[in-house]
């Protein structure tokens, strides 16, 4: 299992975290009964009429799921709005993709047809089932409450009043030093380097995927194109039946025998259309969102490592800088002398100006520790700062490498989408070499003139 060790191995982690779950199968090669559990599956359509007025209607969705027993209607915006939330919640976590609002080409939005809505309906499937399936996010009260609360979200979200905070924040209110202490000793020492390694794998696999999709569509579209030519053949043999009388007039004793032979090509042309159409739509709504599926992981998992690059920086550097400032700032103040114990403190002065260089002496004292005190409790603060950023670092990186292990099952995924993609083959070839057999047997009869 190289550097992963499987499931629980050496980029260790909390158990719960690290579920593996596999696409409509048992168990796989690496992973125990227990640590898989049936995929969760939601069901989203499109309702048929629009909402808004003119020039801002928009379109609702029907989100069902089985296991949670709801069904609610949301808008693509809803959708988005969700997202928003989880980057502020989890900008640290392998967030799916949303499928584009508008189809633009050269910079010019193209009008959403209804084969563009029918890709974006199964782009916001595969979302929500990214979202459910995840052992983190499917926990998120956020998520669940954007699949069952019934009520229209715009109006559930202002009666909320939600205040998203991101999930280190929350979990360093409740863990201790000795905890994060614990966390990091469990983190490989090599970490770091298997995060660039992966990460120069996810890129040239999503370059891959991406290509893929867009040939696994092309040969559905061709499958559909071909099944159209078999179509066209067939009509226009039987356009060849109407006109065989009139063509053999000379002897129309077997234009009988002819005709039914024509009609019978026909007819196991329209069976091999039919096979081809079925086929097209398998390609489609199989192995085609399956790559897809895929190929969405693998992206998700490259903005992932890509926003930790923009945004993982923290401010320890420069505290330290403060801090350094700080503590010389202190040694100089603490090296002034004091005015009240001074070689030029007054001696044959009146009473009462003596009193007063005394008060003066003393009033510059106290300002000096005053200083000294303030620049202490700052050094705490930053010094407390300093070691919340390096808990933060701790904690991404446990987050990071939990994401790394989650991925790890997406090959079992990988697995069963060829071996069904394999056995589908299997199955039309079978069927359409069935189809051409009967054909073989039902042209025995026509005449050979022998």
């Amino acid at each position: 299992m190289g550097s992963f060790g499987g499931v629980g191995g050496n980029l260790g982690g909390n158990p719960q975290q690290q579920q593996v779950q596999v696409q409509r199968g048992g168990p796989r090669p690496g992973l125990t009964a227990g640590s898989i559990r049936a995929e969760e599956s939601v069901t989203i359509t499109v309702l048929p009429e629009k909402e808004g007025m003119f020039l801002f209607q928009h379109r609702n969705y029907q989100i069902s799921s089985g296991r949670r027993a709801s069904r609610v209607v949301r808008r693509y915006s809803d959708f988005v709005w969700l997202l928003d939330c989880l980057h502020k919640r989890y900008p640290f976590r392998c967030l799916p993709l949303l499928p584009p609002k508008r189809l633009a080409v050269n910079g010019h939005h193209l009008s959403a047809d209804s084969t563009f809505l029918e890709n974006r309906r199964r782009g916001l499937i595969r979302f929500t089932n990214s979202l459910i399936r995840h052992p983190v996010l499917s926990q998120e009260q956020l998520v669940k409450m954007f699949l069952t609360i019934p009520t229209e979200l715009s109006v559930w979200r202002k009666q909320a009043n939600l205040n998203v905070v991101d999930e280190y924040t929350t979990r360093l209110q409740t863990l201790t030093q000795a905890q994060i202490k614990g966390i990091e000793t469990s983190l490989p020492p090599n970490l770091e380097q298997t995060f660039e390694t992966v990460r120069s794998g996810l890129r040239r696999s999503a370059e891959i995927y991406i290509g893929l999709c867009a040939l696994v569509e092309r040969l559905g579209k061709r499958q559909e194109g071909l099944a159209g030519e078999l179509g066209r053949f067939a009509q226009a043999l039987d356009g060849l039946t109407d006109v065989s009388e009139a063509t053999y007039a000379v002897d129309t004793g077997d234009v009988e025998s002819l005709n039914e032979g024509l009609r019978c090509v026909g007819r196991y042309l329209g069976n091999a259309m039919g096979l081809l159409m079925d086929e097209a739509k398998g390609w489609e709504e199989g192995v085609l969102e399956d790559m897809k599926r895929q190929r969405d992981g693998i992206v998700a998992m490259r903005e992932m490592f890509e926003r930790r690059e923009r945004m993982s920086g923290d401010a320890v550097n420069s505290l330290e800088k403060r801090i350094a400032a700080a503590e010389k700032k202190i040694e100089v103040i603490r090296a002034r002398p004091d005015p009240a114990n001074g070689s030029n403190t007054p001696t044959a002065q009146s009473t009462p100006s003596r009193l007063g260089a005394l008060t003066g002496a003393g009033a510059t004292a106290n300002t000096k520790y005053a200083d000294i005190e303030k620049l202490e409790e700052q050094i705490v603060k930053d010094k407390e700062a300093i070691v919340e950023c390096l808990a933060r670092r701790i904690l991404q990186k446990e987050g990071l490498r939990d994401e790394l292990v989650y991925f790890h099952s997406s090959q079992f995924h990988v697995a069963r989408m060829h071996q069904d993609w394999g056995a589908e083959r299997v199955k039309y070839a079978e069927l359409m070499a069935e189809n051409w057999r009967g054909l073989q047997g039902g042209l025995e009869g026509m005449g050979m003139g022998e």
